[in-house]
């Protein structure tokens, strides 16, 4: 039997999401989606503050395997509190969507910010890739690995110009087997430009290290424009 929410068109998964979450959320617009999920702009009812509602990809939330871990994932990274990691506030599942709830952070992400600007000044580099080795620390610190370090999970608040770090664990969420080295399209997790060797090479056991390599690819990107390899797969 398909799946009633992984066939409907993207008007009608948005209908589906506000019925879903409407008497919490409000949702405003989709912010982007990709292979990890989608991201709704939403208005949080009770606490009256905007939020974030990253939604895992319809077509892999019908996988209980997908679908716990990404549960469990997300839980996991909830517990993080660190000012350069955004912040998740709720994680739940309801009428076969599966979803968390973090921090609304107005500004563009380090990907939008470079294909605008292309390439960013040294002393602003320097900052950006200190709040984010900070976040990491602090997330190594307790055991929990990125996996997916690139400018696309590096958000930039407009106000304060603070890095903030997003997604952490989602790539091994949405990996086809708990702890294995490919996603659900066969990939190695994480993403090919950005990845270590190691990670590259389908490692199952990485670890902090090949997070601190991804910033060092992302650092040189800063600076250069352009990242120091090529890649569009392992």
């Amino acid at each position: 039997m398909t799946d009633p929410v992984a066939s409907t068109p993207d008007a009608e998964l948005r209908a589906h999401v506000s019925r879903a979450l409407g008497s919490h959320y409000e949702i405003e617009q989709e912010l982007g989606r990709g292979g990890m999920g989608i991201v709704y702009c939403a208005r949080d009812k009770r606490l009256k503050r905007t939020v974030a509602v990253k939604l895992l990809p319809p077509e892999l939330a019908f996988r209980s395997d997908i679908r716990s871990r990404f549960l469990r994932e997300a839980e996991t990274a909830a517990q993080l509190s660190h000012p350069n990691i955004v912040p998740i506030y709720a994680v739940d599942e309801m009428e076969n969507l599966v979803f968390f709830v973090m921090a609304y952070v107005a500004g563009n992400n380090l990907a939008r910010e470079l294909h605008e600007r292309g390439r960013l000044a040294v002393p602003e580099t320097r900052r950006i890739v200190r709040e984010v080795a900070d976040a990491l620390a602090y997330a190594h610190s307790r055991s929990v690995i990125h996996r997916d370090i690139k400018p696309d999970n590096i958000l930039l608040d407009r106000e304060t110009g603070r890095a903030m770090v997003t997604d952490f664990g989602i790539a091994r969420a949405v990996s086809d087997t708990d702890g294995s080295r490919l996603t659900a399209t066969g990939m190695a997790i994480g993403t090919p430009a950005y990845m270590s060797p190691e990670q590259a090479a389908g490692e199952r056991e990485i670890d902090g290290r090949s997070d601190l390599y991804a910033l060092g690819v992302v650092a040189y990107q800063m600076l250069t424009g352009t990242p120091p390899f090529s890649a569009s797969s392992t």
